[in-house]
């Protein structure tokens, strides 16, 4: 399995606070940064994202997916959140106000988006590959993914602060061969970070200590204003699995 960072931090290059990575090259988990990292012809070969809650910098790409390959031949779009998420979608995305109804574009037998509820832990397979919904501690209603295919697994927790249920999940997959988590504010923002729900490298800390399986912990998620301080805080983070994301680089797990 691979994964590109399309947008996974803050920076001086437009578009790094938002949240997107590209799984073999046609499923996607979240949409923050899709559009500007994808071109108009590896656009076309994504079919399945998996949006982990409503927050613009992990959807704002969305609708511009959608309107630039709505008229490509056989493009189709599903789209796969927990119930909440699928709630807001309809109510504030796609209502005809803020974008077209392309959940009933070009009518309502063939749409070119389909909004697929997901149920917590309950996987469901794309393309060969299964993946679970499991909700952590976010401000509003958040769930991260754990996918696997026939070998490995890759868990992203999306925006959380300290939370247990993925972690625990994260230690009963054997095939876990690499976690994606994120830390969004510096140690001096620690009450920001709690308040809004986010991890600091202190509180990231205490979250690593959870996961019992030594692979690779990937970090996302740096807020422009405070990536750099963040940056050298993690210079001498204490778990030696903790490796910072790299813009625009494809992993292999």
């Amino acid at each position: 399995m691979k994964f590109k960072v399309l947008g996974c931090f803050g920076g001086n290059v437009p578009g790094l606070g938002m949240t997107s990575f590209l799984i073999d090259g046609a499923v996607c988990l979240d949409a923050g940064w899709l559009v500007d990292s994808l071109t108009l012809e590896e656009q076309e070969k994504v079919h399945d994202v998996f949006i982990s809650h409503s927050h613009l910098d992990h959807t704002c790409s969305l609708p511009f997916l959608i309107d630039n390959n709505f008229a490509a031949p056989g493009f189709q779009l599903r789209i796969y959140a927990v119930r909440e998420v699928v709630r807001w979608m309809r109510k504030h995305l796609f209502n005809n106000e803020t974008w077209p109804d392309f959940t009933k574009l070009p009518n309502k037998q063939t749409p070119v988006v389909t909004l697929v509820e997901l149920q917590d832990e309950v996987p469901v397979t794309v393309l060969g590959l299964k993946v679970r919904a499991v909700r952590v501690t976010h401000s509003v209603p958040t769930a991260g993914f754990i996918v696997e295919d026939e070998k490995v697994a890759l868990a992203f927790s999306s925006d959380t602060g300290p939370t247990k249920r993925f972690w625990q999940l994260c230690n009963a997959s054997r095939k876990l061969r690499a976690v994606i988590t994120e830390v969004s504010f510096p140690d001096e923002q620690q009450t920001l970070a709690d308040v809004s729900g986010h991890l600091t490298p202190r509180t990231l800390a205490g979250e690593v200590k959870k996961l019992k399986r030594d692979v690779p912990i990937y970090i996302y998620g740096r807020k422009p204003r405070f990536a750099a301080v963040i940056g050298q805080q993690m210079k001498n983070f204490p778990d030696k699995r903790v490796k910072l994301l790299v813009q625009g680089r494809t992993y292999t797990v």
